[in-house]
């Protein structure tokens, strides 16, 4: 009882972790890259367009999202808010944070629920005591914790991986063909919410080759019941992603077009994604305790025990050797591995708890929880960090609002950058629409331009972004116009951009650090508004 009291209040802190900046950012869609992707597909599925035409990501998330935005919207129109689809379109397009936030709750509670599988996984593979400190750690470690507050697909993929390795140790405790069967319908439902995550189909074969005792097993039952879960994965996959058979000629192509992407590099182009997830993804984003006693509960366990070594390792080496082997290093693109790494992590803090007891002669869990708690602090800590980051009002948002007071509509507006740092402006209650004019500056030419190409005079304001990613750089020749033609009229700093403690996942447009946190005052660039004079 008391391990199962324990076990709720990790799950409980889990959940609050997860929940707490769950509105980040909003009503500014770009806060977290890729969201408005499943936004704009969820709603194309919502008006019964179930060909995704998008294959870079399989569609069985975007069709959850879809389905649960079916669900609010006849909710909403027994209360009487919305009559007809089209007036729920309409809501959607100029206010889309209720959207947001139903994905973004889909994730946190598949975040929540992973920790449950991994407690639940370690009481199949090892001790309770062990269980409870796996699930503890993936509790509060920052990358899974941070991207389990966001409507992309990383988080609900590792929660179907976690669930598949789940009956894969149930297999090698039992050795029922149900549990394995039940193993491949969740590594093909993983790959159909993530493609490479269908990997993790992997052990679930090498439980039926190579069981608990015995040598390697190869006979006919072996090689039918392999066949079996390959169909299995293959059907669940397909039913979450039908279009892969349906539109075969999308579906190949939106594949080639990742592994290129893959290989090419996204924006930092900082070398071989293995040394970046090793070195920053993994580092930061489980912070080093739990990373260094990830490595050495792996290695301690493949030495101990080499059957259930190999199982629990398979399936983070392959998939880390997949991901790794290219230029792309999103940091969000490891998280599935994360649940093993916790695993090993408890356990290899478990071998040194006996160690140290034997010595001392005390038992094993006096030890093993004072460790597992130092272990877990930095983790807990950085979480906190983030998660404060996250509830805080995003700059972006800061600048609109003065923005929106100081001009009036029609003011026309340039902002240099990527759109995912630039302000979009907004009413008060968050609906979207186009108040200021959007200038364009083409910078071989020195030309303003309105939307649709045309010449255009100079802006009357000019948003300037300042931050260490690459996608808030400010073209010199705009510096240069600013300087002749401009005043600053107001500036909205977010962090000290020359702080060399701050870490930032290079590739992605995510303006909420994996390190630095005391240089950060809150997310998003650093913002000056110009006015021409």
């Amino acid at each position: 009882m008391r391990t199962r009291l324990a076990a709720l209040a990790v799950i409980g802190l889990a959940a609050a972790l997860r929940i707490w900046g769950l509105r980040f950012g909003l009503p500014h869609t770009l806060t977290r890259p890729d969201e408005e992707a499943v936004f704009a597909i969820a709603l194309q599925i919502f008006q019964r367009h179930f060909n995704p035409q998008f294959f870079d990501w399989p569609s069985l998330y975007l069709y959850a999202v879809g389905a649960a935005d079916v669900l609010y919207f006849n909710i909403e129109r027994l209360a009487g808010r919305f009559t007809y689809e089209y007036d729920f379109l309409i809501a959607a397009s100029q206010n889309p944070g209720p959207l947001f936030l139903i994905a973004r709750a889909m994730t946190a509670a598949m975040g929540t629920a992973t920790v449950w599988l991994v407690y639940r996984i370690g009481l199949k593979l090892f001790d309770r005591h062990t269980a409870l400190m796996a699930a503890l750690f993936l509790a509060v470690v920052p990358l899974h914790a941070r991207d389990s507050h966001f409507g992309v697909p990383d988080i609900a993929a590792t929660a179907l991986v976690a669930a598949s390795f789940l009956f894969t140790a149930r297999y090698w405790q039992s050795e029922r063909s149900k549990d394995v069967l039940l193993a491949a319908m969740f590594a093909g439902l993983a790959a159909s919410a993530k493609y490479n995550a269908g990997l993790v189909a992997v052990p679930a074969l090498l439980a039926v080759v190579h069981p608990r005792e015995g040598g390697w097993r190869f006979g006919p039952s072996q090689i039918r019941l392999s066949a079996i879960m390959c169909g299995i994965a293959m059907a669940t996959f397909l039913i979450g992603t039908p279009y892969a058979l349906l539109d075969w000629r999308g579906f190949l192509t939106g594949l080639q077009r990742d592994t290129a992407h893959l290989r090419a590099g996204h924006a930092a182009l900082q070398g071989w994604a293995w040394r970046v997830h090793l070195t920053s993804s993994l580092w930061f984003g489980l912070r080093w305790p739990v990373l260094v006693a990830a490595f050495f509960g792996l290695a301690s366990f493949i030495a101990r025990d080499r059957r259930r070594g190999l199982l629990v390792s398979l399936f983070p080496l392959l998939y880390f050797a997949i991901i790794g082997a290219g230029q792309t290093a999103f940091a969000r693109y490891i998280i599935p591995i994360v649940p093993f790494l916790c695993l090993a992590a408890a356990y290899g803090v478990s071998q040194v708890a006996q160690m140290l007891a034997l010595r001392a002669q005390w038992r094993m869990p006096m030890v093993a929880w004072p460790l597992a708690i130092l272990v877990a602090i930095p983790s807990t800590l950085a979480t906190i960090r983030i998660d404060r980051l996250l509830a805080s009002t995003d700059n972006r948002l800061i600048a609109a609002a003065w923005i929106a007071t100081e001009f009036p509509d029609g003011t026309t507006l340039y902002q240099s950058g990527a759109q995912y740092g630039q302000v979009q402006m907004q009413t008060s209650a968050g609906n979207r629409r186009e108040r200021y004019p959007r200038i364009m500056f083409n910078e071989e030419t020195g030309i303003f331009t309105a939307d649709d190409g045309t010449a255009a005079s100079s802006p009357a304001v000019v948003v300037i972004q300042e931050h260490p990613l690459t996608y808030s750089r400010t073209p010199e020749s705009v510096r240069r116009f600013l300087n002749s033609g401009y005043q600053l009229r107001a500036s909205f700093a977010a962090l000290d951009s020359a702080d060399p403690r701050l870490v930032f996942d290079e590739d992605d447009a995510f303006y909420v650090p994996l390190d630095g946190f005391d240089a950060v005052a809150r997310a998003g660039p650093n913002l000056m508004i110009y006015e021409r004079k």
